[in-house]
């Protein structure tokens, strides 16, 4: 992971290198004796291998592929754990099974149209049509083209469109962000600590959360690495999913809305609204839906089908000394959504449509994906974690 964070790439080839990553440390910790279905690895099963050899071997294959210029680096990284495994057969047993394991991951992947350029033409300069809100490159305008992880496609669960600008719906809606979300407007000091530390991207957040979460709970390596897995394709599949239907609409961005009010667009309640800003900055992509709302609740459906959806107190600590504790995955990912609307950037219905979206892909893929071979009580871990209500730790993004 930390080799990931330092190469600074753009948020949709991290995302994509995360998916790759823990599928890949998933197959090869269930290599060892097959419990779970596995994402790309149908070779033989090898109970003899040490599991934590393969996973380790597992990743330094994938990022190595990723990064062959830091290839020794993270051989380094990788025989510090390695040598920690003391029988020299379930060593090499194990390092046989991480480089298969990963290799048939790279083979599933390797013709998946990934493509993170940042090229974009903005469509006509008329009312909801989206329009840059600064000079800063677009995010992931063909990352939509990739085949999903687990989806059948980026449109297996349908996205209707934004609301009519002449709606109840979108009015009513518009109102409430040049409330909520301004600069200035917006004075309540809690709320605007929510709207700051959600503001950066939520996988990094979610994915500290499946860390921690597992290790307090003290799951087995292959449940905390088939946690980390089913996360992070589903995260990836939310990015496909939901950037397919923002480039689709290509719907406007509040600052752009209330910048046209009594200057070509008419709002029943709204006068001239010239100089109006956001409080957050707003990312580099279309409006609808919203982003942090499809992840989040994705995240959360495969939270909750790991460890449960009772209470499981955590805290959170953003940048710049931002920091809130919570008591359920649920209130986590409900206050991640609400912050995009305090934070001046998404519409309440993109918030319904992207939670709602989310939802269903995270659902889908918990159910449907990495699951027990044999009955769920028979695979420790397979039903869920038994740790509700014991994790207690700070997060940083």
């Amino acid at each position: 992971m930390r080799f990931v964070v330092e190469e600074k790439w753009p948020g949709a080839q991290r995302q994509r290198t995360l998916a790759l990553l823990h599928a890949a440390m998933f197959d090869a910790a269930n290599a060892v004796d097959g419990a779970y279905h596995a994402y790309a690895y149908d070779g033989a099963q090898d109970p003899t291998a040490d599991r934590r050899a393969a996973v380790t071997q597992a990743a330094l294959t994938i990022m190595q592929q990723l990064m062959p210029e830091r290839a020794a680096d993270l051989a380094m990284a990788a025989e510090t754990v390695l040598a920690e495994v003391t029988d020299a057969t379930a060593r090499a047993a194990g390092i046989r099974l991480g480089t298969a394991a990963a290799q048939a991951v790279l083979d599933k992947r390797a013709a998946d149209g990934a493509d993170f350029a940042n090229d974009f033409t903005p469509g006509p300069g008329e009312n909801g049509i989206y329009q840059p809100t600064s000079g800063r490159p677009m995010v992931a305008p063909k990352i939509r083209h990739m085949q999903p992880f687990a989806l059948t496609s980026a449109k297996q669960f349908g996205v209707p469109p934004p609301p009519q600008l002449d709606s109840m719906q979108f009015q009513r809606d518009l109102a409430e962000v040049a409330q909520l979300g301004g600069s200035t407007s917006q004075t309540d000091p809690d709320l605007i600590a929510i709207a700051k530390l959600h503001a950066g991207s939520g996988s990094g957040a979610w994915n500290q959360i499946a860390r921690d979460s597992s290790r307090a709970c003290a799951l087995p390596l292959v449940e905390e690495a088939r946690t980390l897995a089913l996360l992070n394709i589903a995260l990836t599949d939310a990015l496909v999913a939901g950037f397919d239907a923002k480039y689709t609409y290509q719907f406007w961005r509040p600052e752009t809305a209330l910048a046209a009010v009594g200057n070509g667009y008419d709002h029943p309640q709204l006068d001239t609204m010239d100089g109006w800003t956001p409080l957050v900055a707003a990312p580099m992509h279309p409006e609808y839906p919203c982003q942090h709302c499809t992840s989040g609740s994705a995240a959360q459906q495969v939270m909750e089908a790991v460890f449960g959806a009772d209470e499981f107190t955590f805290s959170f600590e953003g940048k710049d000394g931002y920091s809130r504790s919570y008591q359920t995955f649920a209130q986590f990912a409900e206050e991640e959504a609400e912050s995009r609307v305090i934070g001046g950037v998404h519409y309440r219905r993109s918030n319904t449509v992207g939670d709602m979206l989310g939802y269903q892909i995270g659902s889908y893929i918990s159910a449907e994906f990495l699951s027990p071979v044999a009955s769920a009580q028979a695979v420790s871990g397979g039903g869920g974690a038994d740790c509700a209500g014991i994790l207690s730790t700070k997060l940083s993004q």
